[in-house]
């Protein structure tokens, strides 16, 4: 597996086949690289002889409409499209409510495969009992000859997409040809009544120009995805070893899988909105975008400030919605509704005060960082995130019974992490008034950052000074300290080293056989939050967390797009899966970049 392409090889006889699939979602900053925008996985097929004889080796591929279809019981449709150079077959649902589904599988748009032509492509709309068992049994490797096309349930005889072709295995060198898998969902969201085009149709307005790009740019794609792969690929080892970068590796397009870009409402800006995939299907969900945020600080920061715009947007009572919809909190909203209705009302939002303020205040600075200074877009929202400044000042240094990121485990109130989120977030929006030219208000932010470090000392290390507190009034307990990622990534150094050293040769005395657990109310862990905590490790302390992590990847029983929330002693899945939060394993690089 590698960042953006995952290889198969089989060898049947005295072939070898290769599969490739690809998607080339790379370089997300670049606007000049069209295919990261494009809704299309390239499978590369190559055959070549293990003997000195050539051979041919017949291919079949189908798919059933299920990436098309949220319930299998709903009706569907096919259709095939001929041009001069390739063959596209196509199937979707016949309702087409567009919008309307809200679980994780869409129920509208239409998926598409394509195959360039030739002598030996055949291709049939029919059921996949016919169509397997035609090219199995009527050689040579015959599909039906007449479409059984008739609209139906998807689960009816289950309907497919059906191809074959021929390719000629050579002792010295190997045949090749490839499909494009590609995905029309004519809207991707709904913010505030207003539907947006998915950002693909501001290049390509028709979906079959699409397709007619991708099917001339291949090569290019594909040598461009090498290239990007082989070059992270090195970075990630030279900072975490093999195993370091294969679990990367392993998440990347989990990562980016996650996201939909579209433009804005009037054509301004390009937005960019991630799902809260297998939990609440959130859309934008503040504190999910905080977990993942290091990958695209280290490989798309431009990515990561574009998140923030819808959000900025509501905030400010900016959607053009009715008075209903005004945001009157106090501090920074939780999501924007359900995927893909961005609708919800300020007192339906799930309440996380300093959680999400926090968030807000410490990734945007974070951005800012990381593109020279430059604050000019939020000329419109720097009240708006002074409001959010102030109650967390108001707010610390105990947060109360406030719910944090990982409410899923219950109320932890008094919670020291979160304290410390409260506090960087301070210093965050600190480093924010500087770069707007604001430097008393920098000073005086930084210095209440400082005063509450005191604070928090005070109350959140145990009676013996070995380790923190998951919360202020519970001794002799512990939880992974996280939040104090930032307090390095930005260079505030509020916190005195001593305490995460410390810390960490507490979670070191704790860790299981899969890793430290996150406090000490379970031995479950999560994924992203142990690596935000290593990063900030000695190379020792990290490197044995990743072997865990990897070993867990690697023998779980579990066999489900990577977990964040696994059990450290079992290995087992406690939930949630497919998930970008994964983009938080890149939080090493952005200590090492500092």
């Amino acid at each position: 597996v590698e960042p953006t392409s995952t290889y198969y090889s089989y060898t049947i006889g005295p072939v070898i086949i290769d599969v490739t699939f690809t998607t080339p979602a790379f370089e997300l900053d670049n606007d000049n690289v069209i295919d990261k925008d494009l809704p299309t996985t390239y499978m590369t097929l190559d055959v070549q002889s293990l003997d000195e004889v050539e051979h041919d080796v017949s291919v079949y591929f189908d798919t059933t409409a299920e990436l098309a279809v949220s319930d299998v019981e709903e009706e569907v449709t096919m259709s095939r499209d001929v041009t001069t150079d390739y063959t596209t077959l196509t199937i979707g649902s016949t309702s087409q409510n567009i919008l309307e589904s809200t679980d994780d599988r869409i129920s509208w748009g239409h998926l598409t495969i394509s195959a360039l032509n030739g002598p030996s492509l055949s291709t049939t709309l029919s059921s996949a009992e016919s169509s397997r068992s035609s090219f199995v049994n009527k050689p040579p490797q015959a599909l039906p000859p007449d479409d059984d096309d008739r609209t139906r349930p998807a689960n009816e005889d289950w309907p497919v997409l059906a191809l074959s072709f021929t390719l000629t295995s050579k002792p010295d060198s190997a045949e090749s040809t490839f499909l494009l898998l590609a995905y029309d969902e004519i809207k991707t969201m709904d913010f505030f009544g207003t539907a947006l085009d998915p950002y693909y149709k501001s290049m390509y307005p028709k979906f079959e120009d699409v397709i007619a790009y991708s099917m001339g740019n291949y090569a290019h794609a594909i040598a461009s995805s090498m290239n990007y792969d082989a070059s992270l690929t090195k970075a990630l080892e030279a900072v975490g070893g093999r195993k370091y970068s294969e679990i990367l590796a392993l998440v990347h397009r989990q990562v980016t899988g996650g996201l939909a870009k579209t433009l804005s409402p009037d054509g301004t800006e390009t937005w960019m909105w991630m799902k809260e995939i297998s939990s609440d299907g959130d859309v934008s969900t503040v504190d999910v975008i905080y977990p993942a945020a290091p990958f695209f600080l280290y490989t798309a920061p431009e990515t990561l400030r574009r998140m923030f715009l819808p959000l900025l947007v509501y905030s400010a009572n900016a959607t053009g919605a009715s008075a209903d919809y005004d945001y009157d909190l106090a501090w920074a909203p939780h999501h924007l509704g359900v995927w893909p209705h961005c609708d919800i009302l300020a007192k339906d939002q799930e309440q996380m005060p300093v959680e999400e303020s926090g968030n807000f205040l410490i990734l945007i600075a974070a951005v800012a960082q990381a593109q020279e200074g430059d604050v000019s877009y939020l000329a419109p929202y720097w009240d708006i995130l002074a409001t959010w400044a102030d109650y967390n000042v108001n707010s610390l240094p105990d947060p109360g019974e406030q719910l944090c990121t990982d409410d899923f485990e219950g109320p932890s109130p008094h919670n020291v992490n979160l304290a410390a989120k409260g506090i960087v977030s301070l210093g965050a929006y600190s480093i924010l008034l500087d770069m707007k030219g604001d430097e008393e208000g920098a000073k005086a932010y930084m210095e209440i950052a400082q005063g509450l470090v005191g604070n928090w000392t005070e109350g959140g290390i145990d009676a013996d000074g070995s380790h923190s507190k998951l919360q202020y009034d519970l001794p002799g307990t512990w939880s992974l300290k996280y939040n104090l990622l930032f307090d390095r990534v930005l260079g505030l150094n509020l916190f005195p080293s001593s305490i995460i050293e410390d810390d960490l040769k507490y979670y070191d005395s704790m860790s299981n056989a899969y890793g430290a657990p996150l406090d000490s109310r379970a031995t479950f862990g999560k994924s992203d939050w142990l690596m935000w905590t290593y990063a900030m490790g000695s190379s020792e302390q990290f490197q044995a967390q990743v072997d865990k992590l990897w070993d867990f990847a690697n023998t779980t029983t579990d066999r489900v797009p990577l977990t964040d929330w696994y059990d450290t002693v079992s290995g087992g899945q406690q939930g949630f899966q497919a998930r970008p939060v994964q983009g938080g394993l890149f939080a090493r690089m952005l200590v090492v970049e500092k």
